[in-house]
């Protein structure tokens, strides 16, 4: 069997509102890990990211923008000799977090069958009446609780969904097929950067602790709520404007920090057991506004998470953009 087509892919692109990246990882000759990044910023309204409706409205234009950003014209090793640009490439897919409906439930029992475990999770879905199933292609991820507790916060299963319309999906998969991208994985941004987090924590004191997790890039926050390890709460919401940046305006800062309480209100009253004194938060540009807002209003502690946790798992190229929209690239190759 071809190497290219039994091994992991290497590459990711990343589809942002305001930007695109591409992120490549190979290992030399001793086995030591060597990262690539590069971003392209995108003409308003270029990307507008729906759950939905269509996203990309002029798929030309971000072809070309693709074909520019990933250099098809170069020539990729691979192992036993080159691969040429027109070679298609296996790459994984990053969409923006508010082009899928990602949702937690909490679940007492789970049937032993595939079918019929899919089928009880599309339906609770249902129930939850967040988003139209119709069309729509469910992923999950089942995690289960084993520390023996009682109350919605130590449910038997806890139940990571993504929901994401077949119609836009495809236009994502169609948009990199037309360039010679396989898209072999597609992932969610957020939960790819929260797993990276995770990684280049390696198992530290999050593990025992309950955490507030906050990402703002693609002109939206998302807070998710960790308790011991263990992701218990998912919330993502738009910011308008352009947010590529945690912004300096009182107000927008007001209105993060306003968010972020609550979703640690919400969280609360369906896990009273929640005692979130830690936070991290993965932004572009200068936090110390938001950070002292943070600990002032919320009482939170915080630390910022960006390329230095990258730059643990190997070594970053030099002249590598080091954006979260290229940080969520990186993601999605580590």
């Amino acid at each position: 069997m071809w190497e290219w087509a039994s091994s992991r892919p290497q590459r990711c692109l990343k589809f942002g509102t305001d930007s695109i990246a591409w992120a490549e990882t190979e290992r030399n000759w001793r086995g030591q890990r060597r990262h690539t990044c590069v971003m392209s910023p995108l003409t308003d309204g270029m990307i507008k990211p729906s759950p939905t409706e269509e996203n990309v409205q002029d798929p030309s234009a971000l072809a070309n923008r693709i074909r520019a950003l990933t250099n098809p014209a170069s020539v990729h090793q691979a192992v036993g000799g080159s691969v040429h640009a027109n070679f298609p490439q296996r790459i994984v897919l990053l969409l923006p977090d508010t082009a899928v409906r990602t949702t937690i439930l909490h679940l007492e029992k789970l049937p032993v069958r595939r079918e019929e475990c899919e089928a009880l999770i599309r339906w609770r879905l249902g129930q939850e009446q967040l988003f139209p199933l119709s069309g729509a292609k469910v992923l999950s991820q089942v995690f289960h609780n084993r520390s023996g507790g009682k109350g919605a916060a130590y449910a038997a299963y806890t139940v990571l969904t993504v929901a994401v319309q077949e119609s836009v999906l495809k236009q994502y998969e169609s948009l990199c097929e037309s360039v010679g991208l396989i898209p072999l994985e597609v992932g969610v941004t957020s939960l790819r950067i929260f797993d990276l987090w995770r990684k280049a924590s390696s198992g530290s004191h999050w593990q025992s602790r309950d955490c507030l997790w906050v990402n703002v890039s693609d002109r939206a926050l998302t807070t998710m709520i960790c308790q011991h390890g263990r992701l218990l709460f998912y919330r993502c919401k738009l910011l308008g404007g352009e947010t590529t940046e945690v912004p300096v305006k009182p107000d927008m800062l007001n209105k993060i920090v306003e968010e972020c309480w609550a979703s640690l209100e919400i969280c609360q009253q369906q896990h009273p057991s929640v005692v979130v004194t830690e936070s991290v938060i993965c932004a572009d540009g200068d936090i110390s506004v938001f950070q002292e807002l943070m600990e002032a209003e919320l009482r939170l502690s915080v630390e910022q998470f960006g390329w230095e946790s990258v730059e643990t798992l190997g070594r970053v190229v030099a002249g590598s953009d080091r954006g979260t929209t290229s940080l969520a690239a990186m993601a999605g190759v580590l």
